[in-house]
């Protein structure tokens, strides 16, 4: 067996404390690395709940965003079409994609129909919606002859979709 001298073990030990004290400094350096300096699409004016944010203006500005979180928010204009807002959007402030939602499609106390099928079987009548919803969302809505009040979801045409329960 080979004998490590003192001289070696103290090489080894300094390159050990060496290798810690360089890793600890690589450690206290804040990372930006992970970070996106990219350009955001903003609205130009207040955007308030319900409106079409590329109706009322959009324009872009530069922002420093982690990487991580960078999937949040919307990164170009085609992400808001079709989109209104669901809180109030300030100015030059970035737009996260929670902040979207599609346009209501059905709107509470109009008068919209309503549809039930299940195995060849259609029934339709009308009814009114007890809030405003879009594409997708489930809505209560209470049908104008018979006074029930049931669950249905939104469709693309804007009927209300009826499932058994």
């Amino acid at each position: 067996m080979e004998r490590i001298s003192k001289r070696e073990r103290a090489l080894v030990c300094l390159y050990s404390l060496c290798l810690l004290v360089g890793s600890l400094v690589l450690l206290s350096i804040p990372v930006r690395a992970f970070a996106a300096d990219i350009e955001l699409p903003v609205p130009s004016v207040v955007v308030y709940p319900g409106q079409n944010i590329l109706d009322r203006g959009v324009s872009a500005a530069r922002f420093r965003i982690p990487g991580a979180k960078l999937s949040a928010y919307v990164i170009e204009e085609g992400m808001l079409s079709d989109k209104v807002a669901k809180r109030t959007l300030l100015p030059n402030k970035p737009i996260m994609i929670s902040d979207l939602k599609s346009p209501d499609i059905v709107r509470a106390g109009v008068p919209t129909p309503i549809v039930y099928r299940e195995a060849g079987v259609v029934i339709s009548g009308l009814g009114v919606p007890l809030a405003s919803a879009g594409e997708g969302e489930a809505i209560r809505v209470r049908n104008a002859d018979s006074g029930v009040t049931i669950s249905g979801v939104v469709a693309a045409d804007g009927t209300i979709e009826v499932r058994a329960q």
